[in-house]
């Protein structure tokens, strides 16, 4: 058989599909979920700080203050700094800080030029705080009662400088369950898991900034957020910032941790992605096209040309579907591991890639627009 142009994509495809599942299935083995710190004593435990900048959050604050409140470590404090909300924010804030002295609220000073809006409100609550120990997290996560008990113990285990883990993904509605539910793909078919944690390459860093869990004198050797105070996808950045500062750094598995519900509909989810995609490539559009362009080669053109052969009756081309379903697998694997990811999208992998693909379009437009980039109010324009 002649080696086609054609024959040539999908045998290409198929190799590319067979790495991704392979990576996928040496994710399935060491992406551990943390065990709880055992067999210390209260007093010997160290304080920990837990970290939330919050801006026009009325919706989701009390729900996240009301369950960290309720954590059951002994010896810990929670801070949150109202970043200039314009909603109730504060205001609810005041009131759960009356019924429980553990939490403090913080008024955030006004953003300096050369800072974005997490960065800089990230930097003033570490300042503050006193514990031994950081976490930082969001407003909009709901932590279970051994959270700070499971991040002390991976630290401890893996003898991490930095703790990080995904969370349980709350997806409502069809695009939310459809998208979002992504970002475990991404972890699990392109980023080896041992290798965030056993090599030094920036390249090989994650994290979330919803659960950053770190020492103070880490956090404060690193410069903190400071050093990446310019970053919109600030804690893929600081997750690499880490790795160059020769500091070892644990990616795990959070689902029963916490929980984070990231966007509220379909618009909600194009602007929370459009704001980070572009940036968290550094803005390499040459990189990013070529990603792009590898993710509808080998997610989003299988499916199609696999329909398109069989029709054609050339069964050679059945490489093709062999790649969709390898790429199907992958994804319902990640649906009985993960109950934020519905077993149901995973026949509409390439409809969820190719919505991807859109959203990264306009991380692209929106960065070289006039205006910018816009959320929570607040503009941050082009560079």
């Amino acid at each position: 058989m002649q080696m086609t142009p054609s024959i040539l994509y999908h045998s290409a495809v198929l190799f590319a599909t067979l790495a991704m599942t392979g990576t996928a299935a040496l994710n399935f083995l060491f992406f551990r979920k943390p065990r709880a710190l055992v067999g210390v004593a209260d007093s010997d435990l160290p304080m920990i700080s837990v970290l939330v900048p919050a801006r026009n959050e009325e919706a989701t604050i009390e729900a996240c203050v009301q369950s960290l409140l309720a954590m059951n470590y002994p010896n810990f404090e929670v801070i949150v700094l109202d970043d200039r909300s314009q909603d109730d924010t504060y205001d609810i804030l005041c009131r759960l800080r009356d019924r429980d002295h553990r939490l403090r609220v913080l008024v955030g000073a006004e953003m300096p030029e050369g800072w974005y809006g997490k960065p800089h409100a990230c930097w003033q609550l570490a300042n503050a705080s006193r514990g031994e120990y950081l976490l930082m997290t969001d407003a909009d996560c709901t932590f279970t009662p051994d959270a700070l008990l499971l991040a002390l113990g991976a630290q401890r285990e893996y003898k991490a400088d930095v703790v990080s883990m995904c969370p349980d993904l709350k997806c409502e509605g069809f695009w939310e369950q459809m998208i979002i539910p992504l970002q475990y793909f991404i972890i699990f078919a392109f980023l080896p898991g041992p290798l965030i944690r056993l090599t030094p390459f920036p390249w090989f860093a994650a994290a979330n900034g919803a659960f950053l869990f770190l020492s103070r004198e880490t956090y404060f050797d690193v410069d903190g957020h400071r050093a990446v105070r310019r970053q919109l996808a600030e804690d893929i950045k600081f997750s690499q910032h880490v790795k160059r500062c020769g500091k070892t750094l644990w990616y795990g598995d959070g689902s029963r941790t916490y929980a984070v519900r990231m966007y509220h509909g379909l618009a909600e989810v194009w602007a929370g992605f459009s704001k980070n995609i572009f940036p968290a490539f550094s803005r390499d559009l040459p990189l990013l096209s070529v990603v792009l362009v590898f993710l509808f080669c080998t997610l989003v053109l299988p499916a199609p040309l696999a329909i398109w052969s069989w029709a054609r009756h050339r069964p050679w081309e059945n490489l093709a579907l062999a790649a969709y379903l390898l790429t199907v697998a992958v994804r319902f694997g990640l649906s009985l591991r993960f109950p934020g990811a519905p077993a149901w999208a995973a026949p509409l992998l390439p409809l969820g890639w190719l919505s991807v693909i859109g959203i990264a379009i306009n991380s692209i437009r929106q960065a070289y627009s006039k205006s910018g980039n816009t959320w929570k109010g607040r503009s941050y324009p082009k560079r």
